[in-house]
């Protein structure tokens, strides 16, 4: 019988953090700051084990990195079973291009995306997740498009005075 050495305590673990900087265009001066911890959602383990197995019923690798992060304006707690925003504002959906996915410390990722002036304006925003690519970013949930986490956060009523800059930090540790 082989018997793991590694403790169960020191298994690898993934979490999130949203930071959400609401700015005033005229000035560019940040009005307020949300910090959120963010939920993790099933399908993300079966997206990180796809992308270690890569196994031919597997979607392809291109297919399951960060390709989109989307708001909504649903205040419904997330849990782990979730599989996509409660109330998407589809005219918001963000693409993450190379330029968003900023690497930090060893094991920490960032995805970054701003909401401008002219877009969401007329909605109160207090949901946001993260999504693979799947077949192509804009696509509706299902098929190879995956939800990876999700977090709601406090009301922000979007009009043309402000912009929204999220930071999603996703981190690998082990414990």
């Amino acid at each position: 019988m082989l018997v793991s050495a590694v403790p169960l305590s020191s298994r690898v673990k993934m979490r999130g953090v949203l930071t959400i900087h609401v700015r005033e265009v005229a000035t560019g001066r940040v009005l307020r700051t949300i910090v959120k911890k963010n939920t993790i959602t099933f399908d993300a383990g079966n997206v990180m084990r796809s992308l270690i197995a890569q196994r031919v019923s597997d979607p392809a690798p291109a297919e399951l990195q960060m390709g989109s992060m989307r708001f909504g304006i649903s205040n419904t707690t997330p849990t782990r079973y979730d599989t996509n925003l409660l109330a998407e504002v589809p005219a918001v959906r963000k693409e993450l291009t190379d330029v968003k996915k900023v690497s930090g410390v060893t094991g920490e990722i960032s995805f970054q995306s701003t909401m401008l002036s002219t877009e969401g304006n007329g909605s109160t925003f207090c949901e946001a997740a993260l999504f693979t690519r799947g077949t192509f970013w804009s696509d509706s949930v299902g098929g190879t498009l995956q939800m990876f986490s999700r977090q709601i956060h406090s009301n922000i009523a979007k009009t043309v005075a402000i912009s929204l800059d999220y930071n999603w930090t996703l981190q690998f540790t082990t414990t």
